[in-house]
């Protein structure tokens, strides 16, 4: 379907303004995140879809965290509902300059078909996995 929108001009000049095909709302952000502090740990909670879209987000986001936190960052994922390749390729990358530069981190292992993902990837060889945030917050002690 191609239709006329607008007609202006710019120095004199008409210029017809042609649609073609439905215009696509933009991307809304799939994904939401809170950081808050727990017993000396910055946690961080994942709600709906980590994707390609959304990772840039989530970048800001642990970014941020990588620059106040110096010793043990805690990912809770239990609230993420969908994870692509890009998504979980970043938190691994993460995870592990994280590892690398500062200290600590854990990630809370998420429900359903994320948490399959994760168990049948085997990240836990990488990186430290706990059921709950209180086993997480136990092994920042030890």
């Amino acid at each position: 379907m191609v239709e006329a929108r607008d007609i202006f001009t710019d120095h004199g000049k008409s210029f017809k303004l042609l649609c073609i095909g439905p215009i696509k709302p933009p991307k809304i952000m799939a994904i939401e995140m809170i950081v808050r502090g727990s017993r000396g740990a910055t946690v961080v909670d994942f709600h709906g879809r980590l994707d390609l879209h959304s990772r840039w987000h989530v970048k800001a986001i642990i970014n941020q965290c990588c620059q106040t936190e110096r010793e043990h960052l805690i990912l809770n994922l239990q609230g993420l509902t969908f994870v692509d390749s890009a998504g979980l390729g970043f938190l691994v990358l993460c995870s592990r300059k994280f590892n690398d530069l500062h200290g600590r981190i854990t990630w809370i292992q998420p429900q359903g078909c994320v948490g399959d993902l994760i168990e049948s990837l085997q990240i836990h060889e990488l990186i430290s996995i706990c059921q709950t945030e209180q086993e997480a917050l136990s092994s920042s002690s030890s």
